[in-house]
C-alpha cells in the first residue's frame, strides 16, 4: 500500500513530537538546572567524598559483573546454540525471566535466600555480607543484566553454524583451540555489543540494588541511590541534577559506543 506524502510527514511529526516529549525534554530539563549556576556548581557537587565514591562503587560493580556475565553468558549461549537436551526451553525461558521479573522483586528474592533466617542466612551468620553489602548489590546487578550476552552471542552462534569447527575439529584441534581460534573471533561482535548492553543496564539499576545495599553514603551507594538519597532523603535538588548528569554522560558514552559498535558489525 503507497502512503501518501503528507501522511508520511504527518507520522514523521508525531513520532518526532513523541520522542521529543518523552526523552529530550526531560534530559534537557535537567542538564538545563545542572548547568544554569554555572559548570562550577556542577563540579563542586559531583567532586565530593560521597559522589566520588559512588561512582567508583558503580564502576566496581560494573568490573565484577561484566566479566562473570561474559564467562557464563557464552557458555549459557554455547549450550543453547550447540546443546541437545531436555529442558533446553525451560533453560531458554529463564534467561528471559529477568525481562519479566519487576527488580523489586529480585531484591526482595535476594533478602529472602540471603539474608537473616533466609536459606543462606548462615553466609551472614559466619560473618560474610552479602544484603546490604558489595556481594548483594553484584549478585542483584548480575540477575538483571543476565540475558544481555546470552541473547547477542545466540544469533551470531546460529549464523555461523558448526562447518569451521568441524574442520578444526578433523585437522586435529582440541575443543579449546576451536574455541579461541575460531569461535570466539566469530562471535566477537556479538559479544562485545552484549558488553556493552550489560555496561549501560549495570550502570543504570537502581530497583533490585536498592533492595539489597544499606544505602550509606560512602559505603554502598551507587550513582543511581546517591541521585534518590540527594532528590528524596536530603532534599538536595541541585546534588541529585548533577549526579544525575554525571550517570547521564557516562550513559552517552556507552550510547555512542553501542552506536559505532552497530555500524561496525552492519558493514560485516
Amino acid at each position: 500500500m503507497r502512503v501518501s506524502t503528507p501522511t508520511r510527514i504527518s507520522l514523521r511529526t508525531v513520532a518526532l513530537a513523541y520522542l521529543f516529549v518523552l526523552i529530550a525534554v526531560p534530559i534537557g530539563v535537567i542538564f538545563w538546572r545542572t548547568f544554569s549556576p554555572g559548570i562550577g556548581g556542577f563540579i563542586a557537587s559531583i567532586s565530593t567524598p560521597a559522589a566520588i565514591s559512588a561512582l567508583n562503587l558503580s564502576l566496581l560493580i560494573v568490573a565484577i559483573v561484566v566479566p562473570l556475565n561474559v564467562v557464563f553468558g557464552i557458555v549459557t549461549a554455547l549450550a543453547l546454540v550447540r546443546g541437545r537436551f531436555r529442558g533446553r526451553g525451560l533453560l531458554q525461558a529463564v534467561v528471559d525471566l529477568p525481562f519479566a521479573v519487576s527488580p523489586i522483586i529480585v531484591g526482595v528474592s535476594l533478602i529472602m535466600l540471603w539474608g537473616v533466617g533466609g536459606w543462606f542466612g548462615f553466609v551472614d551468620e559466619a560473618g560474610f555480607k552479602v544484603i546490604f553489602g558489595l556481594p548483594g548489590m553484584v549478585i542483584a546487578t548480575i540477575f538483571v543484566t543476565l540475558p544481555f550476552v546470552v541473547r547477542e552471542v545466540e544469533p551470531v552462534l546460529h549464523e555461523i553454524g558448526t562447518d569451521q569447527e568441524q574442520a578444526a575439529s578433523t585437522l586435529g584441534a582440541t575443543r579449546w583451540q576451536t574455541f579461541w581460534r575460531i569461535t570466539l573471533p566469530a562471535i566477537r561482535w556479538g559479544l562485545t555489543y552484549g558488553v556493552v548492553l550489560t555496561v549501560a543496564r549495570s550502570l543504570g539499576e537502581f530497583g533490585a540494588v536498592i533492595m539489597v545495599s544499606s544505602g550509606f553514603a560512602g559505603v554502598s551507594q551507587t550513582l543511581t541511590l546517591l541521585v534518590h538519597a540527594r532528590y528524596i532523603d536530603d532534599h538536595n535538588t541541585y546534588g541529585a541534577y548533577a549526579a544525575a548528569t554525571l550517570l547521564m554522560g557516562v550513559a552517552l558514552v556507552v550510547l555512542l559506543l553501542m552506536t559505532v559498535l552497530d555500524r561496525k558489525r552492519s558493514t560485516r
